[in-house]
This record gives C-alpha cells, structure tokens and sequence, in this order.
C-alpha cells in the first residue's frame, strides 16, 4: 500500500487500512501530537458542552445513558466511544446513530491536510475526526468516552465541562501499571478544575479523592451511594445503576447549560440499552446473552448481573477472549454461572487460541464440574450452533463473552437466525 494519504472519493475502509501504516506504533499515549494538530485545524477549545467518561469499566454504557438522557430532552448529542463491534462508524454517533461513512472520510481528509509534519496514531486521528464530525453536525452536547487511561489519552486535550470516572481496576497494566492507586490518579487527570468531577467506583483509592482535591474538582461522589439511592434502569445490577448514578449526576451538574426535567431523565434511564452489554436476542427460541466483559473487574460485574437478572441459573458460555488479558481472570468470574463452555477461535493475532483456552478453563473448573464441560470448537459459528442444541436440550440460556471480538464473532451468526432483528 502506498504512504500517501487515500482520495475523499475512496471508502471509509481504504482510510482505515491506511491509518494504521502512518505511525510507527499503534498505543503512543501523550498529548503534545494531536494538541498540535487539534490547535492547527482550530478543534480547540471546544464551544460545545462536553463530558469526557473514563474508568475501566462502565464507560460505554454511562455514554448510552447520557446520549438518551439529552436525546429525549431535545438535544443534538454527539458521542464517542470505542471500540466498536461491527463497523467503525459505531464510535462516532449522532443522537444515538452511527454517522454515515462519507462524513468519516471528510473528517479524516480534513485531519490529513492539516497533520503534518505530526504523525497521529490511529485513535489520535479518529478522536480528532469525531470532534470535526460533531462540529459539522453542530451538535448541542459532546460525550467522549476515553480510550485509555486518562491523563495521556488523546480525548483529554480538551477541558470538559465535566468528567467522570465510572470505575477503577487493573486492565491495560502493560501501559497503567498494576498499582491500582496509580491508575486512579491516571484516570482522575481528565478532571478540571471548579468542574464537576463524578465517581461512580464503589470503593476508590484514596489517592482518587485526594488527586481531585489537590486539583479543585467538584468532587460527587456517586459510589458512596446506597443501592437504594441510585436510579432504575432496564438492568437491576449494581454496577448498571451505578453507572446511571454517574450519568444523572453528570446531567444534574450541568442544568445550568442544559437544563433537563428530572422525569425525562428517569424515563430516558429505564429506556436506554448498549449493544454488547448484557444484550438480550432469542435465536430459534434461545435466550443469548452478549456481554463485552473483558477483564477481571467486568466478568464479576457481568456474573452478578446474570445473578440479578436470571437467578440461579446457570448457562453454556460461548468464550474467545485477547491473549494480552487476564483470561484466567475473566473465566474464573465467569465459572459460578458457567454449565459448559465453548471455546471460539477469533481471527486476530491477539487472540489466545482454542487448544490454550480449553487448558486454561479446565484448569479453573471446580472439583465438581466434569471435564468434559469445555469444548474446542472450530469456530465461532459451530460454537455458537453447538451452545444453541445443547441449551434447547438444557433449557437453560447462552452467554458470549470475552472480548468485543468474541461479541463480533458470534453476532453475525446470531443475528441471522434471530427470532427478531438483533
């Protein structure tokens, strides 16, 4: 492929494939690139209300709340998130809908002309294609959910009107570390100063706390609250109605700049869904369950939803999970509601194979569970076909999980024998 930039008349995919060829490493976390860019092409400062979300897990589904919380108010709603599912225009979303592909490639074109001599890593560049996006749209509210961390993470070049931090556990340790202490003060950095700073973690670091007064946040604290004080939403789960606490607060930090009826905020929470996130389809009279969960902190989270949701029941779980993950983390969370498992093959060279897979969660098994209770499959299609036969058998439901790629994987299949669209 040649290192010129693609034409506007060449497909979102074309710029996509070129992306990844124009900086020497994919995760190159600092700000000084993209603020030099940003500055260049005038995306800074943003005119625009915006909240920024971060936190280890959470923050997808804080974005969906707050985009049908201010879509049901009126209001344009510009959101970005990452990474996506199916295709790319997922993470750049107007008023709750993927933006169309040409836009993409206008943003990115107008990026190009204006990025040199910086080189911008592929997320860097997408960032700054969705404020140009947003701006084009001229959308009334920006939601950015970061990418990694947060005191280095490209979305942090812009100061937000607010910020919130939905959780604080280990992931990503080859670029946060693993003291945990750490990573909250990394995270807490996409707050501002005398700017409303939500944290939805149950039980922060007191470095977290100590890191926003230091700095002059409005700190609310949204984990502190009883279960009981939190809002309803369309899941029952702690961590779910943690997140709409962080979501609610955020909204109820900024009336002053958009003012929003509290009964629209309760009626938009009890409305709003995120696809991956504990998304429930039929397939051929099946319940399957998508869930993302991709690390320690979100596979517990994930167990204890299906607890609230489903009781005791157990399920066959359809498995592929990233081999720079804690895989034993996630399938140890995992194994309490767990009656078999399907290990998939996903086709990215990250990927942990099925052979490694299947040793790992036969190693996690309890002293009761048969060993025959984990299956290698040749694919996502035949472990998903395979779950399927034996849940009919069973009566009992499916759960895929592992990473976005797992989600990716199976939801095709899924979705082609769906009893309704998926």
């Amino acid at each position: 492929m040649s290192n010129s930039a693609p034409s506007r008349a060449q497909p979102l995919d074309e710029w996509l494939r070129w992306l990844e060829t124009i900086h020497p490493v994919a995760i190159d976390m600092g700000l000084e690139r993209v603020a030099s860019v940003a500055d260049r092409l005038a995306l800074r400062p943003s005119k625009t209300p915006l909240i920024l979300v971060g936190g280890t897990n959470g923050k997808g589904s804080t974005v969906a709340m707050l985009t049908a919380i201010y879509q049901a108010a009126g209001y344009s709603v510009g959101a970005y998130t990452s990474p996506h599912i199916t295709h790319f225009c997922e993470r750049i979303a107007v008023n709750g809908k993927m933006v169309e592909q040409s836009a993409v490639v206008d943003a990115l074109a107008c990026i190009e002309a204006g990025r040199e001599p910086e080189t911008l890593t592929y997320f860097e560049y997408t960032t700054l294609a969705a404020m140009h996006v947003f701006n084009v749209k001229q959308c009334d509210v920006l939601l950015f959910e970061v990418g990694l961390g947060g005191r280095l993470d490209a979305t942090n070049i812009w100061d937000a009107q607010c910020s919130i931090v939905t959780s604080v556990a280990l992931d990503h340790e080859d670029y946060l570390g693993s003291d945990v202490s750490v990573i909250a003060t990394e995270k807490a950095a996409i707050g501002r100063r005398d700017k409303p700073f939500v944290v939805g973690e149950a039980n922060p670091p007191a470095s977290l706390a100590h890191y926003a007064q230091q700095h002059g946040f409005q700190f609310i604290d949204v984990g502190a609250k009883k279960l009981s004080d939190l809002p309803i939403t369309t899941v029952s789960s702690a961590h779910q109605r943690r997140n709409a606490g962080c979501a609610k607060a955020a909204v109820d930090a900024l009336q002053h700049v958009l003012p929003v009826k509290a009964e629209v905020i309760d009626a938009a929470l009890l409305g709003a869904s995120l696809p991956g996130r504990f998304e429930q389809i039929m397939v051929d009279g099946v319940r399957v369950v998508f869930d993302v969960a991709h690390n320690p902190a979100g596979a517990q989270a994930l167990a204890a939803t299906w607890e609230s949701e489903l009781g005791s029941e157990r399920c066959h779980v359809v498995f592929a999970a990233l081999g720079d993950k804690d895989v034993a983390g996630v399938a140890q969370a995992l194994e309490p509601i767990a009656e078999h498992w399907y290990c998939i093959p996903l086709d990215t060279e990250r990927a942990m194979s099925v052979d490694d897979l299947v040793a790992l969660v036969e190693g996690l098994l309890s002293a009761d569970s048969p060993r025959s209770s984990v299956h290698a499959c040749v694919s996502a299609q035949a472990g998903l076909s395979s779950a399927l036969v034996d849940a009919r058998q069973s009566g009992i439901a499916v759960l895929v999980a592992g990473s976005f790629y797992t989600i990716a994987a199976v939801r095709a299949f899924a979705a082609a024998q769906s009893d309704v669209d998926a």
